[in-house]
């Protein structure tokens, strides 16, 4: 077999994108099933295309039910999300304008797509809207600044200062352990995702990602610890560390003017993957883009941005980076 060229692809990702879409409207004519069912047995990839694309068509439908789903950004094969983007521009996109449009307006009821996780306003103890940025006096005297779209919940016991923080990013700098009476001073850690960052000195950060968690610090020492292994690292001023489920990574350097940028209103991305820069541009934002083709998610991004007009940031990084948009406002915007 010659090999596969991304025009024969993309031929048959488009022809599997439409028929998916025809049968999300009305009952397919007997004709039309038996055009479908010659289609399919004529390639195995015509059958791998079109198991692809409802795949990725049924990520989609759960907006209607639960638009959360979307924070993590339609993890679709690449195939799938090619057929997904392609999908919306293509002309039969008209036929299913009424059924979108329903589907829109149940979306526009959900109060948890636009306002944030519902579960979060329950659990957290602080939250911050898309491009808000709220600094918070403990009890103890620690500061620590939230992030945009970011929430967290506190903790502290004789044992120890606990800070959960459940989604965003958050600057902490906190006072030393004191040895008194009252036992409410105890080691101040940060409890995020599958790990913990343990304040060994004043200050740090700890950016929650989709997939995996970023500690920086900013001055003295944080000790890493991922659960359940034996895995830590000890991180010094200028230098962070990322872990996930996969475990933890390698203490890298950081240059930490533009990983505090956004204390400043600032956004600085120096060789960042597109879909870091998204996620970090969509806690800025009301709605949600959604990168559909994970080929594209992986492309690298530089540039300093105000954080004040996250349209525009958008605007620029799609035409310098030259991709295709489709939108759904106020809720979607889709790259491809």
């Amino acid at each position: 077999m010659t090999e596969q060229t991304d025009s024969e692809l993309d031929r048959i990702d488009t022809v599997a994108a439409d028929w998916v879409a025809r049968l999300g409207g009305p009952s397919l004519s007997d004709k039309e099933a038996e055009e479908l069912a010659l289609w399919l047995e004529a390639d195995t990839r015509h059958a791998k295309a079109f198991d692809e694309a409802q795949t990725t068509w049924r990520k989609m439908e759960k907006l209607r039910f639960a638009p959360g789903e979307l924070a993590n950004n339609v993890p679709a094969q690449d195939t799938g999300a090619r057929l997904l983007a392609k999908r919306f521009s293509s002309r039969h996109l008209r036929r299913q304008a009424g059924a979108i449009a329903a589907s829109l307006l149940i979306v526009l009821l959900g109060v948890g797509f636009w306002y944030g996780d519902p579960l979060l306003a329950i659990t957290a103890d602080f939250q911050t809207a898309p491009g808000e940025r709220r600094s918070l006096t403990l009890a103890d005297g620690s500061v620590i600044e939230l992030g945009p779209a970011s929430a967290i919940s506190i903790q502290y016991s004789a044992d120890e200062r606990r800070i959960d923080l459940h989604s965003g990013l958050a600057y902490f700098s906190v006072m030393p352990v004191k040895q008194n009476s009252s036992g409410n001073n105890g080691p101040f850690v940060v409890h995020t995702a599958n790990g913990t960052a343990q304040a060994l000195g004043t200050e740090f950060m700890v950016n929650r990602l989709e997939t995996a968690v970023d500690v920086t610090v900013i001055d003295h020492e944080v000790a890493v610890h991922v659960n359940d292994t034996s895995s830590e690292a000890v991180l010094s001023r200028g230098q962070g560390v990322r872990y996930s489920e996969t475990g933890l990574g390698t203490v890298r350097n950081i240059d930490l003017r533009h990983a505090t940028a956004w204390r400043r209103g600032r956004l600085i991305f120096d060789r960042i993957p597109l879909g870091e820069v998204v996620e970090a541009l969509n806690r800025y934002r009301r709605g949600r883009i959604v990168i559909v083709n994970p080929r594209l998610a992986a492309r690298n991004v530089s540039g300093a941005f105000d954080v004040e007009d996250p349209e525009r940031l958008l605007e620029t990084i799609t035409r310098e980076l030259q991709i295709a948009t489709t939108s759904l406002p106020p809720l979607v915007t889709l790259l491809y």
